[in-house]
């Protein structure tokens, strides 16, 4: 649902974040690739995961708006 005051360079990051972990994570699980899992896989799945999080929250506070 467009907002006026909507902006997407957040929603862009997040977008290219969640493209990149997935393309490791594909590339982890698949047996034909020999890949490694890098040194902070963790912290980045949690830092995407946290980022995600906060986008969602936002949107749902948006569409549904509370009474304070």
């Amino acid at each position: 649902m467009p907002h006026e005051d909507n902006d997407a360079i957040p929603k862009i990051v997040a977008l290219i974040l969640v493209g990149l972990w997935s393309a490791i994570t594909l590339s982890l699980t698949l047996e034909g690739v020999a890949a490694v899992a890098p040194p902070y896989y963790g912290v980045f799945t949690a830092l995407v995961f946290l980022l995600v999080g906060r986008l969602w929250n936002i949107e749902v506070e948006r569409l549904l708006p509370t009474g304070k």
